[in-house]
């Protein structure tokens, strides 16, 4: 078991899977050059929406793409977006991660970078 409960053996190859014609749905980015262990995000609020949603039964991955320039995703396979869009609902509430959780963290982490480049060239 990794980090915040996912069950690392459980990830499917979601590159294998892209290969073979079919495709990943993403439902979380971030940057690749900000992943930690096993390519996962140095964040643990977005490791455990990883662990939330493969604990709801989605089987998914963590997806290194070359389609987007230093961005990693989290997916699932296309024939269970019906479910993953009920569990990210039910996820997305008060209770748990908070409305717009996945598109707000996601964006948060991808602004690290700016905040990164921006200190790195004595603007921050």
């Amino acid at each position: 078991m990794g980090p915040a409960g996912i069950h690392l053996e459980k990830l499917f190859d979601a590159e294998a899977y892209f290969r073979s014609g079919a495709s990943p749905w993403t439902f979380f980015a971030y940057p690749t050059s900000l992943a930690g262990a096993f390519g996962l995000p140095d964040d643990d609020e977005a490791c455990r929406l990883l662990a939330e949603v493969q604990g709801h039964g989605i089987e998914v991955a963590v997806w290194v793409s070359e389609i987007v320039f230093n961005t990693t995703f989290f997916v699932c396979r296309s024939e269970a977006v019906t479910d993953l869009q009920k569990v990210i609902r039910q996820l997305e509430v008060p209770e748990y991660f908070g409305a717009r959780f996945c598109e707000m963290r996601s964006e948060a982490l991808f602004a690290k970078l700016v905040d990164t480049s921006s200190s790195a060239n004595g603007k921050g």
